[in-house]
């Protein structure tokens, strides 16, 4: 988009404060949060394929079926993707920063980095098109210095690379609103289309947008227009790929959003209040400060007795977001309703708009550098350990097949192929041979192994000479107790023991265990069964 000049000054001040607060740890490759092993390795999945499938292996045969092989003995060896369950538009452009700047974490976070300054420049323009250049410096400011939006640039998750695609996406659909110009439309489109391609939740947003056209009336002129229909084949072409995919590999998913798996919520009513206000207690315990909170309730009523019907389509933003996570019945996760946290900033921002007088706007700006200091302040998670015995397993090998048990195995895998460019290891993981479960341990679960003779048989037929695993039994089921008794055996020597740090309560208290397993014999069994319950399917894996 374009931005006048005059503007620059402003942008570079958001940008620098974006990168002072989302770049910390920007080096350190233990800080991560749940889900982001698994996209970070969709990114590596992307990049290595990008590399490895020339032209000519496209053209000899079918395409399709060389690149579900590709996928399926990529799986086999690094157990840690989410592509299907989760779209592929952000890792995917996590897989051009890994080509860009090298195979390593600190890529993936300028990825996230990138989406933090394109949400920031669209939400300035959205505002100050819609309002003036002040109030756009102080919303902008009020929303990336919040803690909660702070927190998600220090992972790889889908977070804050939504919520900066819905933000681009509302400034060109202000435009188009604004202009009527078919330009601004189709942007919004292509813009809207790349915004669900990277979360699915992002549909919420035509609770958002089309009450906005009705309002406004511009519902005549948009359906009046041949061009028109033409942007809605477009959004139809660009986004029913995706509802079929979401339909094919997000059993687990759509299970969550459609039926919910959990029993607290199940028992509630649609219209009870301990249902209903769930997301405004995260909203004021977890998402917002509270000089923030106060700002935006001040903000919205000098708005509604002002009558200033600008502040509706921010105001649709947020009973949009409340409406349809709300009515989901899915976990209830703070995250989930990020969208809504810039219509607060933007009421917050009002004040100081309405009364046009700098001591509102000190007033601010105070409030903006209390926030940045208390982000600043914050410890984003982490994990220690697992990369050194990653790095220990990987030393160790001779046969390049290591087996891990442990509940942080996406991290595990994603650190052994971080830390093995020439791709000869492989990972194989306790829960999907010895059992398998769907996000949860306990949902959709299937054991597969019962008895210590089986386990001894696949470490014989898969040639696995590295045993990796959590001291504590992370499941409830025997076979993984059973499993570190053999590992106590004779038949192991334990050559490492690595205490585990972490901010997550599931992985404090104990240590990992790195084996070497003395009679290890080479791999015979070349077919792997693995069974993926969030996607609904079980593969069969053979590889060369």
């Amino acid at each position: 988009m374009k931005i006048k000049l005059t503007h620059a000054p402003d942008l570079l001040l958001l940008a620098g404060v974006i990168f002072l607060l989302f770049s910390k740890g920007l080096t350190d490759p233990e800080i991560g949060w749940p889900d982001a092993d698994r996209i970070l390795m969709d990114g590596l999945f992307l990049h290595d394929l990008l590399r490895d499938l020339t032209p000519a292996t496209l053209l000899s045969g079918d395409p399709v079926q060389a690149l579900f092989q590709y996928a399926q003995r990529y799986y086999a060896q690094y157990p840690a993707l989410s592509l299907g369950s989760r779209p592929p538009f952000f890792p995917l452009m996590e897989a051009l920063f890994f080509l860009l700047f090298g195979v390593h974490d600190l890529s993936g976070r300028l990825c996230v980095l990138f989406f933090a300054l394109i949400g920031a420049a669209a939400w300035y323009d959205l505002i100050r098109r819609s309002f003036d250049r002040a109030t756009a410096l102080l919303a902008s400011g009020l929303l990336f210095t919040t803690p909660f939006i702070v927190q998600w640039g220090w992972y790889n998750m889908l977070e804050l690379p939504v919520l900066a695609m819905s933000l681009l996406t509302a400034n060109f659909f202000w435009r188009y609103t604004d202009s009527g110009q078919t330009r601004w439309l189709y942007g919004t489109v292509i813009a809207f289309a790349l915004t669900l391609w990277t979360k699915q939740t992002a549909i919420f947003m035509a609770l958002w947008f089309l009450p906005w056209l009705l309002i406004t009336g511009h519902w005549r002129t948009l359906f009046a227009r041949r061009a028109s229909w033409g942007a809605i084949l477009l959004l139809l072409a660009l986004t029913l790929p995706l509802g079929w995919l979401t339909i094919a590999l997000s059993k687990m998913n759509l299970s969550m959003t459609l039926q919910g798996l959990d029993p607290t919520l199940r028992e509630l009513g649609l219209t009870d209040w301990a249902y209903l206000r769930i997301y405004l207690d995260l909203l004021i315990e977890h998402q917002v400060t509270w000089p923030l909170l106060m700002l935006a309730a001040a903000g919205a009523g000098a708005a509604l007795w002002r009558r200033d019907k600008r502040v509706l389509f921010y105001l649709l933003l947020i009973l949009a977001t409340y409406l349809f996570f709300t009515a989901i019945r899915s976990y209830r996760y703070d995250r989930l309703t990020l969208f809504w946290v810039p219509g607060f900033a933007l009421l917050a921002a009002l004040p100081a708009h309405y009364l046009n007088r700098w001591p509102a706007f000190a007033g601010i700006a105070l409030v903006i550098a209390w926030q940045a200091h208390a982000g600043h302040l914050a410890t984003p998670a982490f994990s220690r350990g697992y990369l050194e015995a990653a790095r220990s397993a990987i030393q160790h090998s001779r046969q390049g097949m290591i087996f891990m048990d442990g509940f942080n195995n996406g991290y595990f895998t994603y650190y052994v192929r971080l830390n093995d460019p020439q791709r000869r290891m492989h990972v194989l993981r306790g829960d999907k041979l010895l059992h398998s479960s769907s996000v949860f341990a306990d949902t959709w679960r299937k054991v597969h192994v019962t008895r210590l003779e089986e386990i001894k048989t696949l470490f014989d037929e898969y040639g696995i000479d590295i045993a990796v695993v959590e001291e504590r039994n992370y499941t409830d089921l025997p076979i993984h107790q059973v499993l570190r008794d053999f590992l106590q055996s004779d038949a192991f020597e334990r050559i490492r023991t690595i205490p585990v740090a972490s901010t997550r309560s599931a992985l404090r208290g104990q240590s990992l265990l790195v084996y070497r397993y003395k009679d290890a014999r080479p791999r015979t069994k070349r077919e792997m069964t693995l069974a993926v319950p969030i996607v609904g399917q079980t593969l069969r894996v053979s590889e060369k």
